[in-house]
């Protein structure tokens, strides 16, 4: 199992952007982790409580649900840009050329 995005494409002129398209998807799924644990720090502070900072009931709040969902916003930006690249790769790669004859 690969665990490379877009394995199966074969491009023959966008190389580049096919790289370009991977190192984007692997962007996308990292921002999607982010979220995960954003999430996961969220529940896991509704789940115990910190105690008050300044002692008349302050407590500090980093607001990891926004952060969560801006990365899962992001995330999801990202990996369409990369689907778009991808599919661009695998158009560009369908298309006949006239050097290529089968004769």
């Amino acid at each position: 199992m690969k665990l490379i995005p877009y394995s199966n494409l074969k491009p023959k002129n966008l190389g580049i952007l096919l790289l370009f398209a991977r190192l984007l998807a692997y962007a996308g799924y990292f921002l999607i982790g982010i979220a995960l644990l954003a999430f996961f720090s969220e529940f896991y502070a509704y789940l115990f409580p910190s105690a008050p900072v300044g002692g008349q009931g302050e407590t500090y709040e980093s607001h990891p649900y926004q952060l969560g969902v801006i990365a899962l916003f992001l995330a999801i930006v990202v990996l369409v840009v990369s689907a778009l690249f991808a599919a661009f790769v695998s158009w560009e790669a369908s298309l006949s050329h006239p050097n290529d004859r089968d004769t």
